[in-house]
């Protein structure tokens, strides 16, 4: 007979997060996993099967819970920007970027899902941008910049010059911060 799961999936996922965030998918262990989410490795395994689908659980999470403009148009990408510049997130980037980076550490699945979020991601721009021949380029060239200003946040560069990347970036397709 199975035995029923004695921990909160929902706050084992938020821990995971938390520490794929903090450390990276390649320097982040099962053992490291476990700790941070108060759980043995027999635990771990049933309710995750492994580190790579953790991490994807994680990552889906981490999207899920983050501010997501409700709007769509130009306005929603000013947010967007707004939002990623928040003194909230100095130093800790973004999770997703992060784990693009990290691209050749993934297995292929989690790859795969890292490439398939930064596709809508631009796809989002695209869709705020409709209407104009440059949209595809212009989506493109946003999604690069926020690549860029994640790394930089991420990397603690001066809010000054990531916020004049960021207002460059908008410049360059017609909005302003």
């Amino acid at each position: 007979m199975a035995r029923t799961r004695e921990f909160d999936l929902d706050r084992a996922t938020d821990a995971a997060v938390a520490c794929f965030w903090e450390r990276g998918y390649a320097a982040t262990s099962v053992r490291d996993l476990c700790a941070a989410m108060g759980i043995q490795p027999g635990s771990f395994y049933a309710a995750f099967g492994g580190k790579e689908a953790c991490f994807r659980r994680a990552l889906d999470r981490y999207l899920e819970t983050q501010q997501a403009p409700r709007a769509a148009g130009p306005e929603a990408i000013v947010a967007w920007f707004r939002a990623i510049l928040s003194p909230a997130r100095r130093g800790k980037g973004c999770l997703l970027v992060s784990s693009a980076v990290e691209r050749p550490s993934l297995d292929e699945e989690s790859a795969a899902l890292v490439g398939d979020r930064l596709r809508r991601l631009e796809d989002f721009f695209a869709r705020c941008l409709d209407g104009r021949d440059t949209a595809r380029d212009d989506a493109a060239l946003l999604g690069g910049a926020v690549v860029a200003i994640h790394v930089l946040v991420r990397a603690e560069a001066p809010p000054a010059r990531v916020r004049r990347l960021a207002q460059r970036a908008l410049e360059a397709v017609g909005l302003s911060l």
